[in-house]
């Protein structure tokens, strides 16, 4: 693929630096008491956009990471109420929304089916 390390050694490395990377944004993201303004960029649904992608990057990225998919898959989903529940009790200028945990657990389907698919893919490649 265009832009892959030669050295396989060297590829074990991106899903951490993604993951890592992506849990920070996604920190930030969902618990900032200050969002950034998006007047003017802003459209209908750009919230929930935002939250499957917050959901499904590090979703693949741990997926990758760990020796099972389910021990991604399950605090992900778990952390998409949790931070729907903190936004509504805990952020004064955030509220929790059932929209977007839906979009949050539809990001975690999507990175979890994602890094799956590839590594099947991969796997049947190398055979």
């Amino acid at each position: 693929m265009i832009g892959e390390p030669r050295d396989p050694r060297a590829r074990a490395y991106v899903p951490w630096i993604i993951l890592i990377v992506s849990l920070g944004v996604q920190l930030w993201g969902l618990y900032t008491n200050d969002p950034p303004d998006t007047e003017g960029f802003g459209f209908p649904g750009m919230d929930l956009i935002v939250h499957f992608v917050l959901f499904a990057v590090p979703t693949w990225a741990l997926v990758k990471v760990v020796p099972k998919a389910w021990m991604a898959v399950v605090p992900m989903a778990l952390h998409v109420g949790v931070s729907e529940i903190i936004q509504a009790t805990l952020l004064s200028e955030r509220s929790g929304e059932w929209t977007d945990a839906l979009a949050g657990l539809l990001g975690v389907a999507v990175g979890w089916w994602t890094a799956v698919r590839v590594d099947e893919e991969e796997r049947e490649r190398a055979s």
